[in-house]
């Protein structure tokens, strides 16, 4: 049954007035629908279906990752999904009557404070998609701030982010220049950046700020803040990231969540909504809603923003996860990851694997390979290893976390080292 009632003619009208012919119109960049029915299986018990599903599960390669790329092998304690699937969580939705969300409003306010203390900066919001469209957001909030419409990249950025700023540039009216200029509204750094490499921050901000841009800095693992110094530290108007590394699984690809901190000068620019901690009446602590200005259910036509909702489960995780390791236990986290990487991009040295990281850099790196690097990857998956990922110019972008033991690095580098 449908609820709301829609005709054909209803239809007709609504597409002249936007000037479509078609329904299908309207998604010029999504592939055409399935033209078939559906082969689904015929009715089963719950038993069957979940020998079924068991069955299938079967099929999925997994292998230990040396790649990392924007999505990070990190382990996760058992502790965060056992808090995660928690009824009161699980199913957890916006908290707009404080008074029976006070479970999720503190988890908000204990994520901002997390994200604070991990970026240098003075406010998080709630949370963001991912950091793709964070860092989306955090061009119109620049824009928004000094009416700009030139964007600058000034290093490597993660290619599927520019692709989301792409996509925001043809309907936003900005667009991705190749220098810094008197109409650019922020100048964008990755940290570290797409190969890994770790740059001098404090020359960025003062580029940006000189030429009355804001600066923002885009980090796709935010464990290497347990070593770096954070943005904030540098000056930083905007710190957005991923929160995929902290707490929740790669997934197969998602779903993750994204964050977006900035300085106070822009609390009310900034997309979502934040907790905050009041008192009431009796005096007891209590947690709020303190701001949304954004938002589009607020401000409808007015919204600089669509985002206007959070990654609640995600930013849940992240929460714990921060919370159970804490400083010392995130620093160690830090610590192996960069030793190990270090360590693997050394023994492939001595294989003739030369380093393309020409600045330090924390758990990624880039080595140019003697031999073709689709046979390496070939040979590195039949032994139970996802390689690293090949780029131009005979480049592979290597990853190391935690959780590539010693032992592994040894296996992976005994395989590259056979393969002719």
């Amino acid at each position: 049954m449908n609820y709301i009632l829609l005709t054909e003619q209803d239809k007709k009208e609504m597409l002249e007035a936007i000037g479509a012919k078609a329904v299908d119109d309207l998604f010029p960049g999504v592939e055409p629908k399935l033209n078939r029915a559906l082969k689904l299986p015929a009715p089963m018990s719950e038993m069957e279906a979940r020998e079924c599903v068991s069955a299938l599960s079967q099929k999925n390669n997994v292998l230990k990752p040396f790649r990392g790329a924007g999505s990070y092998h990190h382990y996760i304690p058992s502790a965060v999904n056992h808090i995660l699937l928690r009824g009161e969580f699980y199913t957890a939705y916006t908290p707009y009557q404080p008074e029976i969300s006070q479970g999720t409003l503190q988890i908000t306010y204990e994520f901002q404070t997390l994200l604070c203390q991990l970026t240098g900066m003075d406010v998080a919001n709630a949370s963001m998609y991912d950091a793709a469209t964070a860092l989306a957001e955090a061009v119109l909030l620049s824009r928004s701030v000094n009416g700009r419409n030139e964007i600058f990249l000034a290093n490597l950025v993660n290619p599927r982010y520019r692709d989301v700023l792409n996509t925001y540039a043809q309907a936003a009216d900005f667009r991705i220049t190749p220098e810094i200029s008197g109409n650019t509204a922020c100048l964008i750094v990755q940290y570290p950046d797409y190969h890994g490499s770790i740059e001098d921050l404090g020359r960025y901000a003062k580029q940006a700020h000189d030429a009355g841009a804001l600066f923002v800095v885009s980090i796709s693992d935010p464990t290497g803040l347990a070593l770096l110094q954070p943005p904030g530290a540098y000056g930083a108007d905007v710190v957005v990231g991923d929160l995929q590394a902290l707490g929740n699984g790669m997934n197969y690809g998602g779903p993750t969540g994204g964050f977006i901190t900035v300085k106070n000068d822009y609390i009310k620019k900034i997309p979502g909504r934040l907790c905050g901690l009041t008192r009431d009446s009796r005096g007891q602590d209590g947690f709020i809603l303190t701001l949304q200005a954004r938002e589009q259910h607020i401000r409808r036509e007015k919204a600089t923003s669509n985002i206007c909702t959070n990654q609640a489960l995600n930013t849940l995780a992240s929460t714990v996860y921060l919370a159970l390791l804490g400083k010392t236990g995130l620093q160690r986290v830090a610590r192996l990851s960069y030793a190990r990487a270090h360590s693997l991009q050394k023994k492939l040295a001595r294989l003739g694997f030369t380093a393309v990281n020409d600045k330090p850099f924390y758990n990624e790196f880039v080595v140019k390979s003697p031999v073709e690097i689709a046979k390496l990857n070939d040979a590195l998956e039949q032994a139970g290893f996802l390689g690293g990922l090949e780029l131009p110019d005979h480049q592979w972008l290597l990853c190391c976390t935690e959780m590539n033991r010693e032992e592994d690095i040894e296996q992976f580098v005994q395989i590259v080292q056979s393969v002719k």
